[in-house]
């Protein structure tokens, strides 16, 4: 199996780590994989939809709102 190495903003690793320590997954990479699986699922729904999944961008939305946090909390 390939490893790669994320970088993820300090909200985001809370995030995983707070379902990690609540048994929801047993570790980050069970987290990370759920996470793939239905960003899969959701960009083939988002393409059977549309043409294009410009405005279904999971990773955007989720840049979008981490910007607009980190913004707030200033």
């Amino acid at each position: 199996m390939n490893r790669r190495n994320l970088c993820l903003a300090p909200d985001m690793i809370d995030f995983v780590q707070t379902r990690v320590e609540c048994g929801r997954y047993e570790n980050a990479t069970e987290l990370m994989r759920a996470a793939f699986r239905a960003l899969n699922r959701e960009e083939r729904i988002t393409q059977a939809d549309q043409p294009t999944i410009a405005d279904g961008d999971v990773f955007r939305k989720l840049w979008e709102t981490s910007v607009q946090s980190s913004q707030a909390s200033l």
